[in-house]
């Protein structure tokens, strides 16, 4: 998976966070579930960047500086 696949992730899941949160404002029914998917992409989403992060082999001279 690409860093960019990892981002993609991150971005659809707070889209999704912005329209559950008007559907929590609207008081429609999918306001629940939409915010649980959100959160969970934006988690698989942030976990995916720091794994690519630590994995990228130029890194300890990052961390170095």
């Amino acid at each position: 998976m690409k860093a960019k696949h990892a981002i993609n992730l991150l971005v659809f899941g707070y889209c999704l966070d912005f329209i559950g949160g008007l559907f929590k404002i609207l008081h429609t029914a999918q306001a629940d579930i939409t915010l649980t998917v959100a959160a969970i992409l934006k988690v698989l989403g942030g976990l995916l960047i720091l794994y690519k992060l630590l994995t990228y082999p130029k890194i300890k001279n990052l961390l170095e500086r």
